[in-house]
């Protein structure tokens, strides 16, 4: 997302470079076979395809790489990419190389939440922390690499928390349309909407036409963190702090008249159930009634504020 797997296989590049200096020479034929994948002293473990955790089998995998000495160099890296996304199992099993690694062994943990990594793990670390990119450096690269025009990039920029992966995600699916049918929806939400907006939402995510069950928890992810930046703009409208930016721009007003009618306990109480409703949502919880559930809350404080008012 801000860049940790292309930091880590430049670091692969720059340790097996033929030509060693300052960084990687990206042409000698190292640095060419770690581009394409095809370094032999060079590994990387993920998720499998259509899972969201890594599994005991990867990591007993990676124990039998470190088994066998390097093959052409003095090291072997492994990088495993969503580390923070081990089961149980897989933890147990990479503490035990962790605790008593080969002298040759450079291991690169990716995570995203360190929070998600085991005390045990996370001890035998050195932790780089990683910032998320600037809104700039996100649209230049948008229109630069990705060749999409100044406004679409500059929104995909401010909508994407930093992270290249998630604007160009959100570029091929419609995600500011939908965003914006979102909070036009937000906007004119009553507290008797709460089953009709939770079908109207499956229908206009299309989260119901998607087959594999991974697709549509992370459909369902990015439509609740829509729903934050919605109450967080809320929320920053009724503190009236200028220098807090909005997300969403071009309902600044409407935004700022919505918030009026809501205390900043209501607004931090409903940001909290979207939050415990992500956290819900990696413990497989049914997305049907997650959604709902969470929806229901929302609406009852808004509506609880209203009365009380």
């Amino acid at each position: 997302g801000v860049g940790k797997t292309s930091f880590s296989r430049e670091l692969a590049k720059a340790i097996f470079c033929k030509h060693p200096g300052l960084d990687a020479c990206d042409t000698c034929n190292n640095c060419q076979r770690i581009a394409s994948d095809n370094f032999s002293d060079l590994f990387f473990i993920l998720p499998e395809k259509n899972s969201r955790v890594i599994k005991i089998e990867q990591l007993k995998y990676f124990q039998d790489i470190l088994k066998v000495k390097p093959l052409e160099s003095k090291y072997k890296m492994i990088i495993i990419q969503s580390a923070d996304k081990m089961n149980e199992e897989a933890s147990n099993c990479l503490l035990k190389t962790l605790e008593e690694p080969p002298s040759y062994a450079i291991i690169i943990l990716i995570v995203t939440s360190l929070e998600s990594v085991r005390e045990t793990v996370r001890s035998r670390c050195q932790i780089v922390r990683f910032s998320p990119l600037s809104v700039a450096v996100v649209k230049n690269i948008l229109v630069n690499q990705f060749k999409l025009d100044n406004k679409q990039a500059e929104r995909l920029a401010f909508i994407s928390n930093g992270s290249i992966e998630r604007a160009t995600l959100l570029s091929g699916t419609h995600a500011l349309e939908k965003k914006n049918w979102l909070v036009d929806r937000l906007l004119k939400l009553e507290i008797n909407d709460n089953l009709t907006f939770s079908k109207e939402l499956f229908n206009e995510w299309h989260i119901q036409d998607l087959d594999i069950l991974e697709e549509k928890r992370s459909h369902v992810k990015e439509l609740l963190f829509s729903f934050l930046m919605y109450y967080r703009d809320l929320l920053a409208c009724k503190i009236g702090n200028d220098k807090l930016p909005i997300y969403h721009t071009d309902w600044r007003d409407a935004l700022a008249a919505r918030s009026r009618l809501l205390s900043e306990d209501v607004l931090f109480r409903i940001l909290n159930t979207i939050k415990t409703s992500l956290e819900y949502l990696d413990y497989n919880a049914n997305i049907t009634l997650l959604l709902e559930n969470m929806i229901t809350k929302i609406l009852h404080l808004q509506c609880d504020q209203r009365m009380s008012s």
